[in-house]
C-alpha cells in the first residue's frame, strides 16, 4: 500500500510540474536560413511579422526562440546562432506586448 501511495504522489507531482511548465509557455519559433520556418503556440500576427523582420535583416542561420512568462512578463530564451545584439532587438520587439496580449491571440501552428 505504501508503494502505491508513493507512486501516486510522484505521479501527481510530475503532472503538476508539467502543467506549470505548460502554463508558462507562450510560443516557440524555429529559424532556418534567415527565415522563421515553424511556429508553435500563441503569437500575435504583428509580433510574428516584427520578429521575422529582425531575423531576416540580421540573417540568423539557425535558432530556436522560446517565449515564456517570467515574473508576469514575456521573456525570450534562445538556442542557436543568435548574438547579443540580435537577442536584444528581439527582446525589444517582444517588450512591446504584454503577456495577456500574447495569450489572447489566436493559436498559430505552421
Amino acid at each position: 500500500m505504501r508503494k502505491f501511495l508513493l507512486l501516486a504522489v510522484i505521479a501527481a507531482g510530475a503532472y503538476f510540474y508539467w502543467r506549470l511548465k505548460q502554463s508558462l509557455f507562450l510560443f516557440e519559433l524555429v529559424v532556418e536560413d534567415g527565415r522563421i520556418t515553424r511556429s508553435r503556440g500563441r503569437i500575435p500576427p504583428r509580433l510574428l511579422a516584427d520578429m521575422a523582420d529582425v531575423v531576416e535583416r540580421v540573417g540568423v542561420a539557425r535558432a530556436r526562440i522560446r517565449c515564456v512568462v517570467r515574473r508576469g512578463r514575456p521573456a525570450l530564451l534562445f538556442d542557436g546562432e543568435i548574438g547579443d545584439g540580435t537577442g536584444q532587438m528581439l527582446r525589444n520587439v517582444v517588450g512591446q506586448f504584454s503577456t495577456s496580449e500574447i495569450r489572447g491571440s489566436r493559436r498559430r501552428q505552421r
